[in-house]
């Protein structure tokens, strides 16, 4: 029954209906929205929806985007020019005002209401919609790739379906693989050793399905700031490093003031990998975070190939072919 109110949600949710030549879907912000396809050109403000476009085969119809953790050219991964040679035209660094978007006419926008509070009121007045995403648990971004394939059409609402059977399978995979072991305990940090991501964030549900249980799961909101005693206090088993930021294991492992916590009397203290998109970030390459945390956790408990896997999602959704030698240095060690 579960599974049954489950999927009438999402089919609610989404709510896509086309007439007249307009596709109408309501966003995650219980917004109506309705465009009139083809949508040949997306701005993208919010980071995190950018990746959904590239994931889809949309690429080549972002006009402006922004992408998650990169502030400056420095920040750029190498990886992203790899897959869209026309980068540089259409990145953004910060967050456009509203004559900026319209000057690449987009057929619509792709915002987030916490970090773009306002912006679809003003766009609304120059006739340009804006589709607002909240994916911060994993229904909602499937729910969130499932809204943009029906924005794209055709082929990227396909493949928006055969990520989330991708998601399924993976996480049922892990899983099964982890029932009934003793949940890991995981202290799970951002651009500083004490910002550490809430309840509310997505990173709690990946160390979830990974077979863990965040220590800062009784937090809210977005990153919060804890002290050193609330650290030796929660006492992790394993301690997860964002991929974007300046703290690396080596900072964490070689200071004393953290030497007394048990992941870092272990030597359990992991960086996760980035190779487009933040692994940790409710993103398409997200499911990959999910496997990788796991194997972390439960050492060869989950019977995926991870190498393989990372392989195979990069070529199918990115179309982005990794060498052995850049498959390795994202595995665990």
């Amino acid at each position: 029954m579960r599974k049954l109110a489950i999927a009438l949600a999402v089919v609610l949710l989404l709510t896509v209906t086309a007439a007249a030549g307009t596709v109408t879907v309501v966003d995650q912000a219980n917004r109506t929205v309705t465009i009139t396809p083809p949508v040949t050109r997306i701005a993208s403000v919010y980071g995190i929806a950018t990746y959904y476009v590239y994931a889809l085969g949309a690429g080549n119809r972002l006009v402006l985007a922004n992408f998650v953790g990169v502030k400056t050219p420095s920040k750029l991964p190498a990886t992203l020019t790899r897959i869209d040679p026309n980068l540089k035209k259409k990145i953004y660094f910060g967050i456009p005002n509203v004559e900026e978007i319209a000057a690449r006419s987009p057929d619509v926008v792709l915002a987030n209401p916490g970090k773009n509070p306002g912006l679809d009121k003003l766009l609304d007045e120059l006739g340009i919609p804006t589709v607002e995403y909240i994916p911060e648990t994993p229904a909602r971004l499937k729910q969130a790739m499932f809204i943009t394939g029906k924005l794209l059409g055709g082929a990227a609402e396909a493949r928006a379906h055969a990520f989330a059977a991708d998601y399924d399978r993976i996480t049922t995979a892990v899983a099964t693989a982890t029932a009934g072991k003793p949940p890991v305990s995981v202290y799970f940090c951002g651009t500083d050793k004490l910002r550490v991501a809430s309840g509310d964030m997505y990173q709690t549900d990946m160390i979830t399905l990974a077979g863990g249980k965040s220590v800062s799961a009784g937090l809210h909101g977005y990153w919060n700031n804890v002290s050193l005693e609330q650290v030796l206090s929660w006492n992790p088993d394993v301690i997860v490093i964002a991929p974007y930021g300046p703290v690396t294991p080596h900072d964490i492992l070689t200071d004393p003031d953290w030497a007394a916590i048990t992941a870092v009397r272990t030597g359990r203290v992991y960086k996760m990998p980035q190779v487009i998109a933040p692994w940790d970030t409710p993103v398409p390459d997200s499911l990959l975070g999910i496997m990788w945390i796991a194997a972390v956790l439960h050492p060869n408990a989950v019977p995926l190939n991870l190498a393989q896997e990372i392989k195979s999602f990069y070529s199918t959704y990115y179309g982005c072919t990794l060498t052995d030698a850049e498959v390795a240095r994202l595995l665990p060690r």
